[in-house]
């Protein structure tokens, strides 16, 4: 039996995901062995269908991590914790009782991207991230007194967009990989790291 199964409703979660996972000193657990799947239908799939598909799973994992946007779920409405309970309690009920979470992105993946890092200006082609900051609020994304940009995705893909790169689920990976895990202070990502904390402690 393995240690994780995740489901992602997309190729840059999974690249995301899988450098987070890989840097297991960096999130204070032990080296652990994992699969992550990509959902064909993306996020409305995970959110009506997770339960089905990580069923066949349940007997060659010890836990599961689900991962949604809230944006692009056909759930836009609800609040991430409601979503994420919604999901959690279909999937415990299908073979995962007390072994499965849910992390619901708001309003996606990308708002884990922007941490304050010459990392993450690095992967958006940018030579200083206070630049870049600068420059999305001139643009409209980012309000002055914020942490975030009020459009996270938009905001990724416009700081590309003017550097003339393409977007690449690697850019994901490489923030993954190299970005210090304790500037990110979004409430998603702390939940993320506490639970695999608390299933895979170090020895």
């Amino acid at each position: 039996m393995k240690d994780l199964i995740v489901l992602v409703p997309d190729k840059n979660v999974r690249f995301g995901i899988d450098s987070l996972l890989s840097r297991y000193e960096s999130l204070n657990i032990k080296d652990i062995f994992y699969d992550i799947f990509v959902h064909p239908l993306h996020d409305a799939g995970v959110y009506h269908n997770a339960a089905n598909f990580l069923r066949a799973f349940s007997n060659h994992y010890s836990y599961a991590l689900v991962f949604l946007d809230r944006e692009g779920s056909g759930q836009e409405q609800t609040l991430p914790n409601n979503i994420a309970n919604t999901v959690k309690k279909d999937v415990e009920s299908n073979g995962w009782p007390d072994r499965v979470e849910v992390i619901v992105f708001d309003p996606e993946l990308e708002i884990w991207v922007w941490t304050e890092s010459p990392y993450t200006a690095a992967a958006l082609g940018w030579d200083n991230y206070l630049d870049l900051k600068k420059w999305l609020n001139e643009q409209g994304f980012w309000e002055q007194n914020s942490s975030k940009p009020k459009r996270p995705k938009e905001a990724v893909e416009s700081s590309l967009k003017l550097k003339r790169i393409p977007r690449s689920s690697s850019i994901y990976r490489e923030i993954g990989q190299r970005v210090s895990l304790h500037r990110c202070q979004d409430e998603s990502f702390r939940s993320f790291r506490n639970i695999l904390q608390k299933w895979f402690p170090k020895s």
